[in-house]
């Protein structure tokens, strides 16, 4: 009949009936050695696979965004229309090119003739500039003989007012000029230079208050720029009587006296008759 041992097993007894205990705890060590490397190879799998999938994932997102370089790339290559050029190649609003208007001038066109009209009017100017300085001038050199006796000219006609000739008639500024300008100053006072009838006193355009005396059925004389009437309509008056004073109304650059005579209507040289 057996007998079953008591005895505890040591797996430190270096004797011989510690050794079989101290074989299974040695396998039980490798056991659990082979059991992590396990574990850890199947965690590395595990992770490449994630890594792979996520790759496979970010290669369709990589796709779209070389192939949205590759579109902007083209478009840049692409020819633009000279519209799209001049706005810095934006394109316009509607879809579609800007026309230009059949009636529209091109722009250097415009501003060639804009600086043509600008370069007449300032020799106008320069021009006008002058005439006032002559007039000043000639005002300055003979102030103290306006108010003299009446002058008569060898054509019959007297002088209606006392001052020098500062324009003459004929072509001034490209126009007629269709009487002479006699430099006074304002208030002077206007004489009639023939006897005649009054056939015109009141404003014009150009020629402010304005008065037009007739002498025979085709000769007449005419008074401009007044600075008030000393007379009206209808009116007869004799030779050197008063019929206004000097200024400078309507279109005029300066007091002076603007004096005309006409045959027939049409303007002449007054000095063919002073």
């Amino acid at each position: 009949m057996l007998r079953r041992s008591t005895r505890q097993i040591d797996p430190e007894d270096p004797s011989p009936s510690g050794r079989p205990a101290r074989v299974l705890w040695g396998l039980s060590a490798v056991t659990a050695i082979v059991a992590l490397w396990i574990a850890g190879t199947a965690a590395g799998i595990l992770e490449s696979s994630d890594e792979s999938l996520a790759t496979h994932e970010a290669e369709p997102r990589l796709d779209a965004s070389v192939a949205e370089q590759a579109r902007r790339d083209r478009d840049k290559r692409r020819p633009q229309s000279p519209a799209q050029e001049n706005l810095g190649g934006a394109s316009p609003r509607n879809g579609r090119e800007p026309e230009e208007t059949a009636d529209e001038e091109p722009l250097p066109d415009r501003v060639l003739k804009e600086n043509a009209r600008l370069r007449r009017d300032l020799e106008d100017l320069e021009a006008i500039e002058k005439e006032q300085a002559r007039v000043r001038k000639a005002l300055s050199a003979a102030a103290a003989s306006y108010d003299g006796p009446l002058r008569l000219g060898a054509g019959g006609l007297a002088w209606p007012v006392n001052g020098p000739l500062v324009s003459p008639f004929g072509q001034r500024w490209g126009r007629l000029h269709a009487g002479i300008d006699i430099a006074a100053p304002a208030g002077t006072v206007i004489r009639a230079a023939a006897n005649g009838a009054v056939a015109i006193a009141g404003p014009t355009g150009g020629y402010g208050n304005y008065v037009c005396l007739q002498h025979t059925a085709t000769f007449t004389t005419c008074y401009a720029h007044l600075s008030r009437f000393l007379t009206e309509k209808g009116v007869v008056v004799r030779q050197g009587e008063p019929i206004g004073l000097v200024g400078c109304t309507g279109h005029c650059f300066g007091d002076h006296l603007h004096f005309e005579t006409r045959v027939g209507g049409s303007p002449v040289d007054p000095m063919r008759y002073l």
